[in-house]
Order: C-alpha cells, then structure tokens, then sequence
C-alpha cells in the first residue's frame, strides 16, 4: 500500500493478497491502524508530501503531481485536513 503512493489501491486486489473478505480487512484495519484503509493511504500520502515540500523543497504543485492529483485544489483541501494548513504556508514555515 505504502510502495505505490500516486494510486490507492484497489480494496477487492488487497484483501485477495491477505486471503481475507474485504469487510473482514476493513474491520481489522480499523482495529488495529484506527482508520480505514482509504483513510491510512490518504494519511500517508500527506506525510510524504509534507515531506517533499520540506525536504526536497519541491513545490507545491510539483508535489501534487507527483503524488497523482490532478486537482492542485483538492490536493490542498486534503493536504489542510491532514497536517493542518495549505502545502503553501506549510513550505514557507
């Protein structure tokens, strides 16, 4: 899940990797990461843009197509509701 951070992958194919049903994955990913599995890959894809913004100093748009958005405004929405303010400022502090 985490090698692939431009698409999510598709719940059916993971819980046929782990030889479970897909409610039996999702409850136990619920259990025991404390968010679903969408909610896990969205949070580690803003911790690696929130990375990329400060570490490698790429910029904000730059790091919204690398991680497969296509809409820079959602990926900012989505990046405030994870780490708590827009890649903008958030590359500026």
């Amino acid at each position: 899940m985490i090698g692939n951070l431009v698409e999510a992958p598709p719940l059916t194919e993971l819980a046929q990797l782990v030889g479970m049903s897909l409610s039996k994955l999702k409850r136990l990913f619920r259990q025991v990461f404390g968010c679903g599995p969408y909610g896990y890959y969205q949070t580690m894809r803003m911790n690696e843009a929130a990375s990329l913004l400060r570490e490698k100093r790429l910029s904000v748009s730059e790091v919204g197509y690398a991680l497969g958005f296509s809409n820079l405004s959602h990926f900012s929405r989505v990046f405030e509701e994870h780490i708590g303010m827009k890649p903008k400022k958030f590359s500026a502090s």
